[in-house]
């Protein structure tokens, strides 16, 4: 075997061998997560032992998006809350009955459901890397309810008062109008935070780690290999060894 195909017991994490002729390759007990392999040439390739997933960096990112669609699902969780409870405060008991006690408690429902969202939704995403995953999710979760409870709680009387007032104006103009802009908004609301709350649990866990689409792997083999989350759509797969590989979460 050459010695440039022989990447055997290797660190090969976040490679791209992308379009590579890598026929008859070593790769045996090497760590291939987040490599390329997509439209390579790996046929009789060894791939027994191997590690193949997701690296580190494509955790951090994928982490990274898990964050942040946490709080896109939490906050549109919140304003959907603060336009439900200041609309049906306002229709039925009118604005006679709205005071700074009123905006003070809606805005403390507000921030409970913010916090409440963002750490179902974040954590959720953790679950699958195990206990010690779920339990960093957990503190940055608490972390992000303490700091949103200190440092948004007057932005979230603000945005309270900004509902009232808006939702007041709008049943003074038109009643009918003010309920049919009502029902048409809510429902949007809360059909997108429940859509962004799928792309949160699902950002971890549908993240692919190694590639090897449309690759030919003929009669490579995948003896012993751990796989996860490894991508191997379109690849020609013909009489490849799979014997006693671990497969999971993978497209085969």
């Amino acid at each position: 075997m050459s010695q440039s195909l022989n990447f055997a017991n290797q660190d090969l994490r976040d490679r791209s061998f992308k379009g590579k002729n890598l026929v008859g390759a070593d790769f045996s007990g090497a760590d291939i997560r987040g490599c390329n392999f997509c439209r390579s040439q790996l046929k009789a390739a060894n791939f027994a032992n191997v590690r193949a997933g997701a690296s580190q960096r494509q955790n951090v990112i994928a982490s990274m998006a898990s964050f942040v669609m946490a709080l896109m699902f939490a906050g549109t969780a919140m304003i959907a809350t603060i336009l439900l409870i200041t609309f049906v405060i306002t229709f039925i008991f009118g604005a006679a009955k709205i005071d700074r006690t009123t905006v003070y408690w809606v805005a403390i429902i507000a921030i409970v459901v913010f916090s409440v969202c963002f750490a179902i939704a974040f954590t959720a995403s953790f679950t699958f890397t195990g206990r010690r995953g779920t339990l960093i999710a957990t503190g940055i979760s608490l972390l992000i309810a303490f700091g949103f409870g200190f440092f948004g709680s007057s932005f979230t009387k603000i945005l309270v008062a900004g509902a009232f007032n808006a939702i007041i104006g709008l049943l003074r103009f038109n009643s009918f109008t003010a309920l049919l802009t009502f029902l048409a908004i809510e429902p949007l609301q809360i059909f997108g935070s429940l859509y962004l709350f799928r792309l949160t649990i699902n950002a971890s866990r549908t993240m692919i780690g190694t590639r090897f689409q449309y690759a030919n792997l003929t009669k490579a083999s995948f003896h012993k290999a751990n796989l996860v989350n490894c991508d191997f759509s379109h690849a020609i797969t013909n009489e490849v060894d799979w014997e006693q590989a671990q497969i999971s979460r993978c497209k085969l």
